[in-house]
């Protein structure tokens, strides 16, 4: 995704799920996957982080 570098945290959430039209968590793992290509690169590094923030707040027991 272009333009990252420039999105709040709030933002990238809602471009994510703008371009994949899942639920945050799911358009943020997409965008996780998109930016990884075989190498830690600082856009996948941006995108698995906000993934994780997200995961984990939605994360109740042990499912």
């Amino acid at each position: 995704m272009t333009g990252w570098r420039d999105l709040t945290q709030e933002d990238a959430i809602h471009t994510a799920a703008d371009e994949h039209g899942k639920d945050a968590t799911t358009s943020v793992a997409y965008c996780t996957l998109e930016a990884y290509r075989g190498v830690d690169r600082p856009e996948y590094r941006f995108w698995f982080g906000l993934f994780l923030k997200l995961a984990n707040r939605e994360h109740v027991g042990w499912a």
